[in-house]
């Protein structure tokens, strides 16, 4: 799929067997209690922000971060895919396809594009449209939620680039993508 010159990223908290989400959408094992969850700032969220000109993520992730009453993204442009969300809410735009968001992105000056959600995630990656993963994985097993990841039309080769271990014993792994799927190299 053809794009403009921006680079995906995913910047993503997930349980040691690698779900995002309790089956119900719950995130309490996540943020859990303050001693034993990992700290935002020390995650590098607020670095990677920085970073973001524009969001892509889809309607159940919104539906989630709408329900935390902060709203994260500061001025990021959030566009959210969905084919039935009616919404007036000002932070973002909605768009009823990934063609639609490649246009959008591309006619925004769109450079770094922080790309959220399990659905999300798994198009853009199949599509060939993420250049980075930074994968925290929380010290917990959930045993049935939500996967980040699925079946993809090929392997993925993921290059290592770092690896952190976070208070609480997180461990955070960043990775650059480096062939098929799409290829974004």
């Amino acid at each position: 799929m053809q794009r403009g010159k921006w680079q995906g990223h995913v910047f993503i908290g997930m349980s040691v067997d690698g779900m995002i989400a309790r089956t119900d959408d719950d995130l309490d094992w996540l943020t859990g209690s303050p001693s034993d969850a990992a700290d935002p700032e020390e995650a590098g969220f607020s670095d990677f922000m920085q970073l973001v000109d524009h969001m892509v993520m889809g309607r159940s992730t919104y539906d989630i971060v709408n329900s935390f009453g902060e709203w994260p993204y500061g001025d990021t442009k959030v566009l959210v895919l969905s084919t039935t969300l009616e919404s007036d809410d000002p932070r973002i735009e909605v768009v009823r396809s990934l063609t639609e968001a490649l246009a959008r992105l591309d006619d925004g000056g769109a450079r770094h594009v922080y790309v959220d959600g399990g659905r999300t995630v798994r198009t853009f990656l199949a599509e060939g449209l993420i250049s980075t993963l930074t994968l925290t994985r929380v010290p917990v097993l959930i045993g049935d939620g939500k996967p980040l990841f699925g079946s993809v039309p090929a392997d993925i080769q993921l290059t290592h680039e770092e690896t952190k271990v976070l208070t609480g014993g997180a461990v955070q792994s960043r990775y650059r993508v480096t062939g098929p799927a799409g290829s974004t190299s």
